[in-house]
């Protein structure tokens, strides 16, 4: 008789995760670990490394292994494995959201998957004062959650933005017509949606993500300044969800938005 598999807990990190999901999908195939370990080229005490999140696999690894077991969203959770600097708090979402099918969001700012990088710096600035490498480090891994725009099957995301978002300035008129810019060419994305909320409008101070995620779960997170919680609770996402839809109502359409984000570019230069 074999050794029992130890228990993993993919909510505890993500190497967790990865090492869950290959075990799973492998036993769903009912390959053994040498079966898998002779498909992508390394030992059986490697993989056995890998699903029990001792040692998690590299890049390369899991390029290997997402392709043997048909499951590109290894690939895509691999970069997350450096979200131990992330606050805990932040965790759990920013790794759901890297797999969401789809995200509803209402932002103060512009929200992360659609900053470009001097956007960011000026807005993190505020947090790293005087910690320039931990800055850029910052923006880097922001930048890097994009990504998942490129995926063959990306996910939906609908935008509910407040308007002071790009009327106040971050960083410089300058950085701000970059930033609309990029938010424009967004726009042309069949899956981006953006709609602008007018500052005339009732709003809230934090933002509200709204997730949908690959096995029907939906999870809500909301932020603050230096502050987030992550809902998984039912009653708890359909709060979020209905303060999201009531913003979401008083938003202009997606066409008009279009057009407000134009005149507002206008005024920065």
């Amino acid at each position: 008789m074999g050794r029992p598999l130890k228990e993993l807990t993919p909510d505890k990190s993500v190497q967790d995760l990865i090492g869950w999901r290959i075990r799973k999908l492998r036993m769903e195939r009912k390959w053994g670990v040498d079966e898998l370990a002779a498909k992508v080229f390394v030992t059986p005490g490697r993989i056995t490394q890998v699903e029990t999140a001792n040692d998690p696999p590299g890049r390369e690894l899991t390029k290997q292994i997402a392709e043997v077991l048909g499951a590109q969203d290894l690939v895509e959770l691999w970069p997350l494995m450096k979200l131990d600097k992330f606050r805990d708090y932040a965790k759990l979402f920013l790794r759901d959201q890297a797999v969401a099918r789809t995200i509803h969001e209402f932002s103060p700012v512009v929200p992360g998957l659609l900053q470009v990088a001097d956007y960011s710096r000026a807005l993190m600035g505020f947090s790293y004062p005087t910690q320039s490498a931990d800055l850029e480090d910052a923006v880097t891994r922001r930048m890097e959650r994009k990504s998942i725009f490129e995926r063959t099957d990306p996910p939906w995301l609908w935008v509910v933005l407040a308007e002071g978002a790009l009327t106040q300035v971050q960083g410089s008129p300058e950085v701000m017509v970059q930033q609309i810019d990029f938010l424009l060419e967004m726009t042309t994305r069949r899956c981006v949606n953006i709609q602008i909320l007018p500052l005339e409008r009732a709003s809230v101070p934090e933002s509200i993500s709204l997730l949908s995620l690959p096995g029907g779960e939906h999870s809500a997170y909301t932020e603050g300044y230096s502050i987030g919680t992550y809902y998984r609770e039912p009653e708890d996402v359909e709060r979020q969800q209905t303060i999201y839809d009531r913003l979401q109502a008083d938003a202009l359409s997606t066409e008009a938005s279009i057009q407000a984000i134009r005149d507002i570019r206008r005024k920065h230069r």
